[in-house]
């Protein structure tokens, strides 16, 4: 058992240290030239980065019984719907708290031009989140909760690193343009947030990779959640009154978001345990 826990430390640290190592690379690529190729060449590098780390490990040490590949629809479809409906209503309630408390405004939001944008993104936000979920849920949730079996302790650790991995993009791999029409907030707040929120959503995803033995769920989860928060934040579909973003924003770094989303990840996980005693 000391054997194995071994190995899984190994492997967690060879995962660790690769995709940080890949994704500072992605940023140096990026900031050789700030060309926009550069830029683009610089987030690939960054996004598959840990994708192939995973599956080397994983190919080296013959190592897939934990990969969640599989769709694992039976006895679990409740929670693929969960999966797709908990970003818009998430994001459907900051919306309406704050446009009740006159703290944002919708002024200037088209549906034809936010349809069409959730739709140019959706191929690309897709196989984007299958890289991700694939490499995060896919390959640290299982490794982590063997090491940590306390729940969500395990779940917290992976989104720590989940989150310092965004460093690099939100440095310089994100356009500067996009950013600025993403956060009015100065990046010395901005990026420390934006690192707490993944931290918490890492609860979330990490209890529905558990509760369903699968990655899927998470992949829509995400890429529902990245369209429709990318869209409306850069978009200029929404406006923020004052300095109220850091609360009512539907982004990562919103304080009432990370309540939302902690609160459901400790349902996720209240339901698994339940599930768990009565099988």
């Amino acid at each position: 058992m000391q054997n194995g826990k071994k190995t899984v430390c190994w492997k967690i640290a060879v995962f660790l240290v690769l995709l940080n190592a890949i994704g500072w690379i992605g940023w140096w690529i990026a900031s050789s030239d700030g060309s926009v190729e550069a830029r683009d060449l610089g987030t690939l590098v960054w996004l598959i980065g840990p994708l192939i780390v995973s599956l080397v490990i994983r190919l080296i040490s013959r190592d897939w019984d934990d990969i969640g590949i599989g769709f694992t629809f039976k006895g679990n479809w409740r929670w693929y719907i969960y999966s797709f409906l908990i970003f818009p209503v998430i994001i459907g309630l900051l919306l309406l708290i704050g446009f009740i408390f006159s703290s944002l405004s919708f002024s200037s939001f088209r549906a034809g031009t936010f349809i069409s944008a959730l739709g140019a993104s959706l191929v690309f936000t897709v196989v984007k989140n299958i890289a991700e979920e694939f490499s995060w849920r896919g390959f640290m949730t299982p490794k982590v909760k063997k090491l940590i079996p306390l729940v969500p302790a395990g779940h917290l650790v992976t989104g720590i690193f989940w989150g310092l991995w965004h460093i690099p993009y939100y440095l310089a791999l994100l356009d500067r343009g996009a950013l600025e029409g993403y956060t009015s907030i100065r990046m010395a707040v901005f990026l420390p947030m934006v690192i707490l929120g993944i931290t918490l959503s890492g609860v979330l995803f990490g209890e529905i990779r558990l509760v369903t033995g699968s990655v899927w769920p998470g992949v829509l989860m995400h890429t529902v959640s990245n369209l429709l928060t990318v869209t409306l934040l850069t978009g200029n579909h929404i406006a923020f009154s004052g300095k109220t973003e850091i609360l009512f924003t539907p982004g990562w770094h919103g304080i009432i978001f990370m309540i939302v989303i902690s609160l459901a990840g400790c349902m996720v996980y209240g339901k698994r345990k339940a599930r768990e005693k009565s099988s």
